[in-house]
């Protein structure tokens, strides 16, 4: 037994090593291999690329906790790329910080309260126990909580909860096609609804903040969902109608209906604390609504309401609830943002659309369109959400300027691009909901590569003509 447990330390060491030795020949093959002139590509332009592509890798491997390279990433531009610190830190000025901070709060709430559970049990059961209903009733609880929660994390942990137990209720066996469905049902709905509203993903703001720079415009909330409620609902709804079509169940109908009962009766009546929060967060979404008028940005409505979450006769937060928020992630995100400032102050995102974007002009709105969007695909097996759209919103949005384009068309279209994926490791949502093992991996590929393809004739029939009409 001892020989067979130092030979698995012996081969988890071996494995750990390989995976280090990767991640650091990697950036190094990158920077020597780059044409560094010192005139169009410098030496801290290499630098960049060399140390973002090693925290790319490392993401990826799970070498080393995200919050730490969130951290030490802004600190490594500053001295090995020579960037100043006033441009690396520049994004904690931003709404950026407020939104995510107030974001969590607001999910933590949704979950210490039961609210949360509430709304998708409640939602699933309304839909009278049938498989697809429960599937669109699950999709439906997501939809509406999405606007209150700028973590796409925060949804699915909340949703990946409620799935789990259904699954575990039902006896539905972990990859099976039931288990499957709900998962991807429930992942696929979380991301794509999120493009609805601007506090639907952190990233979301990141970008709109880098095009509003460009554009030398700025968006409120309502604004936002003017532009994209409409495109973003049809496509939550295809996005989660290409799961009921292709992983369908038979599942006995009398028997789930049973077991939702049963579930949501176990909820029993609204309590006091449920109640307050239905009425907080109607009144949270009417302030964001209003932003237009009131001229508060979302970061800080969502921080005005997470701190009247406090005031004596709400109470839906209080000094213990508020140690048990996990605030560590915020310094992953503006570590990201980081590179999108470090990248635009070396020049690093303008060599990289010279070399990429020439294929742009002369394709007008619907080509370059989806071009943006073919962009976006490939870029997610290299880079991390936040780090794509730190890198790539600026450029894309003066790419638009340049060749007479709505440059918010050509963003946009890039958006949805970056949220179609293949494999887990290239978004933690599906990392999170793969990681529970109740995904069949063959059947989660058919589903994600089907998507990919029929968000083409989405962006050309629905989204882009929207965009047009609407800009």
């Amino acid at each position: 037994m001892s020989q067979t447990n130092a030979k698995m330390d012996f081969l988890s060491a071996n494995q750990l090593l390989v995976k280090w030795l990767v991640s650091l020949a990697i950036p190094t093959i990158v920077y020597f291999m780059l044409p560094i002139d010192g005139k169009t590509m410098t030496h801290e332009m290499g630098m960049f690329l060399a140390i973002t592509i090693f925290m790319v890798v490392i993401w990826a491997f799970g070498l080393v906790n995200e919050i730490a390279t969130g951290i030490v990433l802004p600190v490594l531009y500053v001295a090995l790329c020579h960037v100043p610190a006033k441009v690396i830190y520049a994004g904690w000025l931003s709404d950026v910080p407020n939104t995510v901070i107030g974001g969590f709060i607001l999910c933590k709430i949704l979950q210490t309260t039961g609210l949360g559970k509430r709304i998708g049990l409640g939602c699933m059961y309304a839909m009278k126990g049938s498989f697809v209903g429960v599937i669109w009733g699950l999709a439906a609880a997501i939809y509406i909580v999405s606007p209150f929660i700028p973590s796409a994390n925060g949804k699915s942990l909340i949703f990946c909860a409620i799935v789990i137990s259904l699954c575990e209720a039902l006896n539905i066996k972990k990859k099976s096609t039931e288990a499957t469905a709900l998962m991807m049902a429930a992942f696929l709905a979380v991301t794509s609804s999120k493009l609805c509203y601007l506090t639907g993903g952190g990233d979301l703001v990141i970008g709109m903040n880098l095009v509003n720079g460009v554009t030398g415009g700025t968006v409120t909330w309502f604004e936002y969902a003017l532009w994209n409620l409409v495109p973003a609902t049809v496509y939550t709804i295809m996005s989660v109608g290409i799961v009921v079509f292709l992983l369908p169940s038979k599942m006995d109908k009398e028997a789930l209906k049973q077991v939702l009962v049963s579930r949501y009766n176990e909820l029993g009546v609204m309590s006091k604390q449920e109640k307050i929060a239905t009425a907080f967060f109607i009144f949270t979404l009417i302030l964001l609504v209003t932003d237009k008028f009131h001229g508060l940005a979302p970061g800080m409505s969502l921080c005005l309401v997470a701190c009247i979450s406090f005031l004596p006769k709400i109470e839906l937060m209080d000094a213990d609830k508020i140690k048990t928020v996990n605030f560590g992630p915020l310094f992953f995100i503006m570590g990201c943002m980081a590179i999108g400032g470090a990248g635009n102050y070396l020049k690093v995102t303008q060599w990289m659309a010279d070399g990429t974007f020439g294929y742009f002009y002369g394709l007008g709105d619907f080509g370059a369109g989806l071009a943006a969007y073919v962009v976006g695909v490939v870029g997610n097996f290299i880079l991390t959400p936040l780090a794509a759209t730190a890198s790539f919103s600026a450029p894309l949005a003066e790419l638009g300027l340049n060749i007479g384009v709505e440059p918010r068309i050509v963003y946009f279209s890039f958006v949805y691009g970056f949220d179609n994926i293949i494999f887990p490791y290239e978004t933690a949502p599906l990392l999170l909901f793969y990681g529970f093992g109740y995904i069949h991996f063959a059947k989660m590929v058919k589903v994600l590569a089907v998507r990919i393809l029929l968000v083409m004739p989405f962006l050309l029939l629905v989204a882009i003509p929207w965009w047009k009409f609407i800009f």
